[in-house]
């Protein structure tokens, strides 16, 4: 009840262009989303409205229809994303029928300085090489939007183990700044099963340099799960694959200091903080017909 009292009181209504029959309103949850973080989007539209889609800081995301009879999604702030005003924009049946000022609010996660072998600090062309290929196969998977929901209920920790490595920090690794951290690390001893964190299908395996063994696995609407660092993998690619089902082991490839489970969430290609995602995807999924 706290959670659904917390979203409901950050809900706003915001600015709407009529272009139905019917009036459109259009609300956020929260209201003001802070960067790495994301919203419920809620649209009503009309009942003769059949699909509707939002677009957002360049992403577009399809809505589904809710218990309500009103269209639910999600959005998302990518870490980096400037703060301040940005437009949100709802479609009905492709034409244009709400639009929003979203106030996008920065977010302070802090610092962490790691030390690593000077191996993954200074790469040679042909590590350089590797590298941008295997981001550039990520991003492939990341950018894709799936028309469809593969996933029902709410998401949940692909390992219980606690959080030793918080979203958003900025590295400082062997004193020099890197980008801020885009998932979460959860603790766990090696060869700690790693479940799939919701249903879907398992969209890219991958050997990479710096992330070790990894798993992507495309829920659809946009939404993306990663599972890094992997001791072992045991799924195949184009696998569909239930919620808390066994997809590899908890290991230490690639660059880390010790055995852990990095875990991140992309929607519409934003990194967006894993344990709100999975707070979400609770009042998401309880807002949606036939959940």
């Amino acid at each position: 009840m706290k959670l659904f009292g917390w979203f409901l009181a950050a809900a706003l209504i915001f600015f709407v262009a009529p272009g139905l029959a019917d009036a459109a309103l259009v609300s956020l949850e929260p209201a003001s989303p802070g960067q790495g973080q994301p919203a419920l989007v809620r649209a009503c539209l009309g009942r003769d409205v059949k699909s509707a889609r939002v677009s957002f800081l360049g992403m577009e995301i399809p809505l589904l229809r809710g218990k309500d009879g009103c269209f639910f999604g999600v959005v998302a702030v990518d870490i980096l994303t400037k703060p301040g005003t940005h437009k949100l924009l709802v479609f009905a049946e492709g034409k244009p029928a709400a639009s929003a000022r979203v106030i996008v609010k920065p977010m302070d996660y802090g610092e962490r300085r790691i030390t690593v072998a000077k191996k993954f600090m200074s790469l040679t062309p042909q590590q350089l090489s590797r590298h941008k290929r295997e981001i550039k196969a990520q991003h492939q998977v990341y950018d894709r939007v799936t028309p469809v929901r593969y996933w029902r209920s709410a998401f949940i920790k692909p390992v219980p183990g606690g959080v030793s490595g918080t979203f958003g920090r900025r590295s400082i690794i062997n004193g020099e700044p890197r980008n801020p951290h885009g998932g979460i690390d959860l603790r766990g001893a090696k060869g700690t099963p790693v479940m799939a964190s919701g249903g879907g299908k398992v969209a890219l395996i991958q050997d990479s340099f710096f992330g070790g063994q990894i798993i992507l696995i495309d829920h659809g609407l946009g939404l993306v799960t990663a599972y890094r660092h992997l001791d072992k993998v045991q799924v195949k690619n184009g696998q569909m694959v239930a919620k808390g089902q066994i997809i590899g082991q908890v290991g230490m490839t690639g660059r880390v200091t010790g055995p852990h489970l990095h875990f991140d969430v992309h929607l519409g290609g934003a990194r967006v903080d894993p344990l709100a995602w999975i707070n979400i995807s609770q009042v998401f999924a309880k807002r949606l017909a036939g959940s």
